[in-house]
């Protein structure tokens, strides 16, 4: 029986390939013998050594010999804080008078108390206080001298208004107050009127001149 070879045990189609690889081989081992060079080592000679040793000597003594850095600066410590106590205003004596040995023997008399004479006022009188001329001109006085105030007017306040006064021993008028109104602006003419009047003749007392508390109405009419 004959034995045949199969397409991938023939070696001979590849043997083109490993000429072609051996020959790079070849190659790179021939390149190599030509490009390696032989270290070879020398021994360093004494001399040499000996220098390098002593320059490593006077680096460390050199090292050794410099002087330490100087110590750090002293801290100075904080200053202190002293509480200063707040003092008062200094105190100023003043010495007592200096009183003559002439004045001391003298005796001095207390000065008289001032006597205060007790306002008298009465109600009711023997002969009552009257308006100059009487009645009548007084009442010709309230009715030129009052003047109707204009908000009155316009509100259309109206009514009487009774005025208390005093009447003094010389005939003036004071103390005027309204002890019954109408409204604020007709009891404040009122007031202007009575203190506009002119000086009574004083009510008397036993014959003498005193002061009296009188009482008038007046009477604001729209007309």
């Amino acid at each position: 029986m004959e034995l045949k070879k199969s397409k991938e045990a023939d070696l001979e189609s590849k043997k083109a390939g490993f000429l072609v690889l051996g020959g790079i081989i070849a190659g790179a081992i021939v390149l190599m013998a030509f490009t390696y060079k032989s270290i070879v080592i020398k021994p360093i000679p004494k001399e040499i050594v000996k220098q390098e040793t002593e320059k490593e000597e006077i680096i460390e003594e050199f090292y050794q010999n410099e002087p330490p850095p100087p110590p750090p600066p002293a801290q100075t410590p904080p200053p202190v804080v002293t509480e200063v106590e707040e003092v008062e205003d200094d105190v100023i004596i003043v010495p007592p008078p200096i009183i003559d040995d002439d004045l001391r023997d003298m005796d001095f008399e207390p000065d008289e108390p001032v006597k205060v004479e007790k306002k008298v006022i009465y109600d009711v009188v023997g002969v009552q206080p009257e308006f100059p001329g009487g009645d009548l001109e007084m009442i010709k006085f309230i009715q030129e001298t009052f003047e109707y105030p204009e908000i009155a007017r316009e509100m259309g306040e109206q009514g009487t208004v009774y005025v208390e006064f005093v009447i003094n021993k010389d005939g003036s008028i004071e103390d005027a107050k309204v002890v019954k109104g109408v409204s604020r602006s007709i009891d404040k003419e009122a007031l202007r009127v009575v203190k506009k009047m002119p000086n009574w003749k004083p009510g008397e007392q036993a014959g003498k001149a005193v002061n009296v508390r009188y009482t008038i109405p007046i009477k604001a009419r729209l007309g």
